[in-house]
């Protein structure tokens, strides 16, 4: 029942156009049994006993019936054509736009390479079982249902013998229902790792050349499609036996209308218009099942299809933020519901003394907290027109202790820090020590195990949200750019920008080398930014990160790829053209830590 209401539920926006398509495929089911009845008529009786002006009007009545069938024929196909592209793109387009609503960092994350798969094979898989199997299906059963009758009408006791193979065959098609499907689960996980074995390849092939494991990766690529090649041979010779068995029960019924017909005729009790009808009706009446038996297997591979779909709707986290305006991030204006939301699903604020703001010395104020027993939260804004963005942001840590699902270790254990507004601190330490699992806790990706993130004006506090990410700038190590112009990539960040915008943030971020390219803004990027060196690629995504309105940059080893003069001079810009604004800067280079005010070590 599940499947059939998650159908039910991707129908939508093309229940018309089914509606309209088994309206047309009824027309064709009664011209079908039209040109039965008609042939009969031509054999028995106009052929025999009819005039030439009968038998003119009765070609053309064949003829107008053949055609009126080719025309239904085209408009079901064209209206099909347009049912399957609006519900590809639909249906993958939501399925695109879940995976931002997914928790990151946890033990349920799925490779990319298989996330592909699903959103390209198992998305035509469904969206042809609700597109074109399932009206197929109620067509069919239709047609069916009308061959009957009308055999039934001219020999009644045939009708219902070759009606007795039905229940014979579902019975048996239930049998096989639950092994074929295992095959196609076993047949799409095979596709899928295929699909990431690729994708890395290429995504690694300069990596991989070095290493000079081109022809081992290559081998390690024929053994996955060996394995899939043998399952979708088990799966092949199964379905072929259970179509042999099937195929041989069909024949049997068409001879036994056959045969029947001929005794008919021998004994004089059936005319050979009578025959050709039994033979068209037996056709009419076993097609139907035999197609609703081809389409069994698609439904259970949709079923499986319709399971691997549903895992990127599950493990979902807090709904989008929703959009808000550049510069007043969080307004008087929220709801009353949605402080009653943040109060019983975030974690209470970080305590400070009363009547002061987050002070520098948090040492003292924590120690002061705990002598006199108790806390007081800053307040929540009150006021016409207050925002946190108003005076700039701070971020405040409190006893901060997390642990990833699959690791071993706790990356962070009992941290605490008030990263003040406007302040410019560099986050240093060892690999794997905690630095950007903070940039994680702060953006909301991540939630700690214990105490509180929160950012702070002298208004307002607010726990960390998905809520809270648009006062964020995230700018994360490596090379990030999309294929695509550079304008692209940009707007990528705000898509309403100006050429100006465009020009000023490039420049604070030492990008000036894009308007010396031959096609400036337009010029067209490969893979990851394919065609300009590390260090371009990387000012070029600082670019795109200053084009958000967060007061709160995160910038992990920006750096990295530019040598010393380019370096400073990038700090000098940045800091200028960002006086008030928060950053923290992730990087292992002692010049960045004498450039900032703070320096934190993890």
């Amino acid at each position: 029942m599940k499947y059939v209401l998650w159908l039910w539920r991707e129908t939508r926006g093309i229940r018309l156009n089914s509606l309209v398509r088994i309206v047309v495929g009824i027309g064709q089911v009664m011209l079908g049994l039209v040109m039965v009845w008609l042939s009969k008529r031509f054999i028995d009786e106009t052929i025999r006993t009819g005039t030439d002006e009968d038998l003119v009007m009765m070609i053309l009545l064949l003829v107008a019936v053949v055609m009126s069938g080719i025309l239904l024929r085209q408009v079901y196909y064209y209206m099909s054509t347009i049912a399957g592209v609006h519900q590809t793109n639909r249906m993958r387009l939501e399925a695109f736009s879940r995976l931002f609503c997914r928790q990151l960092y946890d033990d349920q994350e799925l490779h990319s390479g298989d996330v592909t798969s699903r959103l390209t094979k198992d998305i035509d898989t469904v969206s042809n079982v609700t597109t074109g199997v399932l009206p197929s299906m109620l067509i069919t059963m239709i047609q069916l249902i009308g061959a009957f009758l009308l055999m039934r009408w001219f020999d009644a006791r045939l009708a219902w013998a070759l009606l007795l193979l039905t229940p014979l065959t579902l019975a048996f098609g239930k049998l096989i229902a639950r092994r074929l499907r295992q095959m196609t689960l076993d047949i799409r996980r095979s596709e899928s790792r295929i699909q990431m074995h690729v994708q890395e390849g290429m995504e690694h092939n300069a990596v991989l050349r070095s290493l000079g494991s081109e022809q081992w990766v290559t081998d390690q690529l024929d053994n996955m499609q060996q394995q899939l090649r043998g399952d979708v041979m088990r799966r092949t010779r199964f379905t072929v036996i259970t179509r042999v068995l099937l195929g041989s029960a069909f024949g049997l019924g068409y001879m036994l209308a056959f045969v029947w017909g001929g005794i008919g005729l021998r004994n004089g009790t059936i005319t050979f218009g009578v025959m050709t009808s039994f033979l068209q009706l037996v056709g009419m009446i076993q097609n139907p099942i035999h197609s609703l038996l081809n389409m069994v297997p698609q439904l259970i591979h949709a079923t499986a299809s319709i399971d691997r779909l549903n895992e990127l709707e599950t493990h979902q986290t807090l709904p989008r933020p929703l959009p808000v305006r550049e510069g007043s991030d969080y307004s008087q204006d929220q709801t009353e519901s949605q402080n009653q939301t943040e109060a019983e699903t975030h974690p209470q604020p970080l305590p400070v003394r009363e009547g002061s703001d987050y002070s520098q010395d948090q040492t003292e104020s924590q120690s002061q907290t705990e002598a006199d027993g108790h806390t007081t939260p800053l307040p929540h804004r009150e006021g016409p027109g207050e925002s946190l963005e108003s005076l700039g942001l701070g971020v405040a840590l409190h006893d901060i202790t997390f642990r990833y699902a699959t690791g071993d270790r706790e990356v962070l254990s009992h941290f605490s820090h008030d990263f003040q507004s406007g302040s410019k601190t560099a986050l240093m330490g060892p690999t794997g020590i905690g630095k950007t699992t903070l940039f994680r806790l702060m953006l909301g990706f991540i939630t700690p195990n214990d105490g509180t993130i929160g950012i702070y004006d002298s208004h307002g506090y607010e726990p960390v949200s998905e809520q809270t990410r648009n006062h964020f700038v995230f700018v994360p190590q490596g090379n990030t750019l999309m294929s695509g112009t550079i304008r692209y990539n940009l707007l990528l960040a705000k898509p309403d920008a100006t050429d100006e915008q465009l020009r000023q943030v490039l420049h604070t971020a030492c990008a000036d080398f894009v308007f010396d390219l031959s096609n400036g803004l337009d010029t067209e990027l490969g893979e990851r930014g394919r065609g300009l060196s590390e260090g371009q690629a990387q000012r070029i995504a600082i670019a795109r990160g200053l084009l958000r309105p967060g007061s709160i940059l995160l910038l992990d080893e920006i750096s990295a790829s530019l040598d010393e003069r380019t370096e400073r001079e990038l700090f000098t810009r940045l800091f200028a053209a960002c006086p008030d604004k928060t950053m923290l800067f992730i990087t292992h280079r002692p010049v960045v830590a004498e450039l900032c005010s703070d320096l934190v070590r993890l």
